[in-house]
């Protein structure tokens, strides 16, 4: 999968069983089993999160709210 001419040019995108996981409806996605393939959560594509995260990691690791 590392060298697929299917990833040029993308980066950061959610793979599953060799392909790149589609998004998965949040509420169906938690009642299939694990061996299921669930795609991609909404919250692990979620910018705002990621931004909330990031600022987060920033205040435990710096112990102050960086500008």
């Amino acid at each position: 999968m590392a060298i697929s001419p299917e990833l040029d040019g993308k980066g950061g995108v959610y793979c599953e069983n060799c392909e790149i996981a589609m998004l998965a409806d949040g509420k169906d996605a938690v009642n299939r089993a694990p061996s299921a393939n669930l795609g991609v959560m909404p919250h692990a594509v979620d910018p705002d999160a990621a931004a909330r995260l990031w600022s987060l990691s920033e205040q435990l690791v710096f112990g102050a709210k960086q500008a």
